[in-house]
């Protein structure tokens, strides 16, 4: 358990996840930006529309995570690459993207104002703080599914 602790309390740890809040805030702010400036008529209408279907941000979002996800699975990136940080902050910008129009996707409503967004934006900041800044995070992260996929792998054993 000390050593998972330790690993995820690391200076390379804490800078990742800080580029990780660092994207994901600005994202989350210049997305609410462009869209206050759109609907204000004081920007030209950016947003995509396939057949009369408004294609929302957070479909963006959840794309660069997918494509970042699956850059980290097959390449593994060394923590301390050039590849890692910026797979980081492109993380980042999709957690902004998708986290950004969080009331819609869960309340399955299209009303960009939900007051869900901004208590989303603030969780995962917390989140993101408590897991680089605090043993707490991790320790829940160990207990709950470290230690339980140990007693599965235990149970599957053949002796």
């Amino acid at each position: 358990m000390k050593n998972f602790v330790t690993q995820n309390q690391s200076i390379t740890s804490k800078r990742i996840i800080g580029l990780v809040a660092f994207a994901f805030l600005i994202t989350f702010a210049a997305s609410r930006l462009v869209v206050y400036l759109v609907l204000g008529h004081l920007m030209p209408n950016l947003f995509l529309t396939v057949k009369g279907v408004h294609i929302h941000h957070f479909t963006y979002g959840v794309v660069i995570l997918c494509i970042v996800g699956l850059y980290l699975l097959l390449r593994r990136p060394p923590a301390e690459s050039d590849a890692f940080r910026w797979s980081a902050l492109f993380y980042g910008v999709g957690l902004g993207l998708t986290f950004d129009e969080f009331g819609m996707w869960v309340r399955l409503e299209d009303n960009y104002w939900m007051r869900q967004s901004y208590d989303a934006i603030v969780i995962v900041i917390l989140i993101l703080l408590n897991i680089a800044y605090y043993k707490f995070v991790p320790n829940v992260l160990n207990v709950l599914f470290v230690r339980q996929i140990k007693k599965l792998i235990n149970v599957f054993k053949l002796k």
